[in-house]
């Protein structure tokens, strides 16, 4: 019996990599459609993971695409260490691949505003304000505060994406509840904004949340969609080389979960 070749070290570690990169994006996402204003904890969860998931993602596909130009060689880690963690800096350099292989990608500017502005979220919190609580107790200049940064993106999508009657009703519930409770209740909440919440507030909220973020999920979605296929279109180039063995996985094979139908988004709350 022919046994198989051995695999090379690049196919190994990249492989490594993309257990990593499905266990972030899948974990954020999960965080991420659950977090709302009583649970702040997973704002910083999804984001933690959202960030270093797509960063992740990116930087993968311009080494593959690297090693496919120069005869399987990769980056040198400085290459790598000059992209950082900016995120819009890798996405761009993937639009640039892009235009040579058959999947495309949109440029930044392109992108609608939301997509935009969760992206920019994640780029910020990639480099900087993932420290935002511990530098703004010592600077008065750290940047925009993470959770204000997502309820302002938040509130922006309740106004685009969700039913005026929708809103209307998880209003009004919220209303009645805290009229029924309102002699015998004392709220100390605050909200993303750090601002106190009334208990009318404290009880719609949530719910006024959960509509938002399951539009954000899908905003999310849309952006990784394209970069999957992008590497998808890379990766399948392994068996033109004429190897016994591919120097990379099929790496689309950890991201084949993700997707941009509109229906199974909405309702999906735990990925893969």
């Amino acid at each position: 019996m022919i046994g198989i070749p051995p695999f090379p070290t690049s196919f190994l570690l990249l492989q490594q990599e993309g257990y990593l990169i499905r266990s972030c994006l899948a974990t954020g996402l999960t965080e991420l459609r659950g977090a709302h204003v009583h649970n702040k904890g997973s704002v910083y969860a999804a984001l933690f993971n959202l960030s270093v998931g797509t960063e992740r993602m990116l930087k993968a596909t311009i080494i593959i695409d690297h090693m496919l130009k120069n005869k399987l060689s990769v980056p040198t880690r400085r290459q790598l260490m000059d992209y950082g963690h900016d995120i819009h800096g890798l996405y761009n350099s993937c639009v640039i691949i892009a235009s040579a292989e058959p999947q495309k990608l949109q440029r930044l500017t392109d992108l609608d505003a939301s997509t935009r502005e969760i992206v920019g979220l994640l780029n910020d919190f990639a480099q900087t304000t993932r420290y935002h609580n511990l530098d703004a107790l010592s600077s008065a200049s750290s940047g925009k505060d993470p959770l204000e940064h997502w309820n302002e993106i938040l509130l922006t999508i309740l106004r685009s994406d969700v039913s005026s009657r929708r809103t209307k009703k998880i209003v009004a519930y919220a209303a009645a509840k805290a009229s029924v409770i309102s002699d015998s209740t004392t709220t100390v909440m605050h909200g993303f904004d750090r601002q106190a919440l009334t208990t009318e507030q404290a009880l719609t909220l949530p719910g006024l949340h959960d509509e938002a973020l399951k539009h954000a999920v899908l905003y999310l979605m849309k952006f990784l969609s394209p970069i999957r296929d992008l590497i998808s279109d890379l990766t399948h180039k392994a068996y033109t080389l004429g190897l016994p063995v591919p120097p990379f996985p099929q790496m689309q094979e950890f991201l084949d979960w993700i997707s941009d139908d509109r229906a199974y988004v909405l309702r999906k709350r735990r990925w893969p």
